[in-house]
């Protein structure tokens, strides 16, 4: 009967998390309280930077080796409003809302993005920001979009200036 019970904790303690939430995320200084509810349990998070093009850089957050978030960071042309262009991508995402992040921003239910005015390179350019859950972590869609506005609110100014893009400029 005490077998059966250690076996039991046991099985109850893998399940809980057992790595660190990293207070960088792909080279981006966040508070790891704002990164941990996107986060479930498991044994291993890891990250993976890398670039889509010298202006698009990816990162990817996989836990037990599941992909659990995805950034993305873009330089566009100033002229362009991402917002528009990425609508049915934020539909998709679930009932996406203004939120007072960047010079733009819309929060859903299962991702952010962030639209911030810069000059990078010497030229007036956007920086975009796009954050997309691949879980529904947290279970209420109320406390996502909380921690998503959070988040995203802290992650697009440290985002925007690794890619060299400076506000206000």
């Amino acid at each position: 009967m005490t077998l059966l019970v250690l076996v039991t904790a046991g099985c109850t303690d893998s399940d809980a998390r057992a790595y660190t939430v990293p207070d960088k995320v792909c080279g981006v200084a966040v508070d790891s309280d704002l990164l941990s509810p996107f986060l479930p349990d498991g044994q291993k998070l890891t990250q993976r930077a890398y670039n889509s093009g010298q202006e698009s850089p990816r990162c990817r957050l996989s836990v037990d080796g599941k992909l659990v978030v995805y950034l993305s960071g873009d330089v566009v042309p100033a002229e362009t409003d991402p917002i528009k262009v990425q609508d049915r991508a934020l539909l998709r995402l679930g009932n996406p809302a203004s939120v007072d992040v960047g010079d733009s921003a819309r929060v859903a239910d299962n991702g952010a993005m962030a639209v911030g005015t810069c000059t990078y390179e010497g030229r007036q350019r956007k920086f975009v920001t796009l954050v997309q859950l691949q879980e529904k972590v947290p279970g209420k869609t109320s406390r996502r979009r909380d921690a998503l506005r959070s988040f995203l609110g802290a992650y697009f100014p440290g985002a925007m200036a690794k890619q060299g893009c400076r506000q206000g400029s």
